[in-house]
């Protein structure tokens, strides 16, 4: 009876202890879950303008922003960003975007980088946009060959009741390279003739969580081109966040 009684109290004692364990494991990835979910090179709010544009009959409000993809961080020093730890292709100098609920938002992307060729035709296109178009270096288009794209910036998010659908599909224009593989001077005074600058407007619609990504496969040799850069926060991905 007595080395029942002594068994039954190790046995609490040990389930006490067990579940302290758990509760402090779980806190501990809780902590370690953040740290990696944190935003390394902080955020991208987008600047209020102080005008206003009517579309449909319906007055927006009007918003800008402006950010960079590079083939390394040599070429993001370059353009003013320190870059980030690994030294592949990223955008910068933030991956995560802070957009106005139901405002027409301007961006721009500077690009600076080569391609190859998509492996779906369809993320040549230009979607999402107000008016179907973007600008590349100037000249309004609604898509780029297939095989003339350096990278895309598509913004999407799962289906849901809880907030709008948002999807902006911009595809860069790449730079030409010559046989040794250098890069080739443009005809874009904005990226020093170094790269393309391309112009797009979208309406957001609700406050909600979105996530972008890039759509050509930039990473490197392993699963198809879409590990490293690709498969790593903060390089070719990122979160858009829709305040109200």
């Amino acid at each position: 009876m007595t080395n029942s009684n002594m068994t039954a109290g190790k046995r609490l004692t040990s389930a006490l202890v067990a579940t302290a364990l758990s509760v402090s494991v779980v806190a501990g990835v809780g902590v370690v879950l953040h740290k990696l979910s944190a935003d390394p090179n902080g955020t991208i709010v987008a600047t209020k303008e102080a005008d206003t544009i009517t579309i449909n009959g319906k007055v927006y409000p009007k918003a800008s922003l402006t950010m960079g993809v590079y083939a390394d961080k040599e070429q993001a020093k370059a353009d003013g960003f320190t870059g980030n730890k690994n030294d592949w292709v990223q955008f910068g100098p933030s991956n995560h975007l802070v957009l106005p609920a139901n405002t027409y938002v301007t961006m721009t992307i500077h690009a600076y980088d080569g391609g190859e060729k998509l492996n779906n035709p369809f993320f040549g296109k230009v979607v999402g946009t107000v008016g179907g178009t973007m600008s590349v270096d100037g000249i309004d288009v609604s898509s780029i060959p297939a095989d003339q794209v350096q990278h895309t910036f598509t913004i999407h998010g799962l289906p849901s009741t809880s907030q709008d659908p948002l999807f902006v599909n911009i595809p860069l224009q790449h730079v030409n390279a010559d046989e040794n593989d250098e890069f080739l001077p443009t005809k874009d005074p904005n990226t020093n003739f170094k790269g393309h600058t391309m112009v797009f407007s979208f309406l957001t619609k609700s406050a909600g969580e979105y996530v972008w990504n890039c759509e050509y496969p930039c990473g490197d040799g392993t699963y198809a081109k879409f590990g490293a850069a690709m498969s790593a926060y903060g390089y070719m991905s990122g979160k858009v966040t829709v305040t109200a």
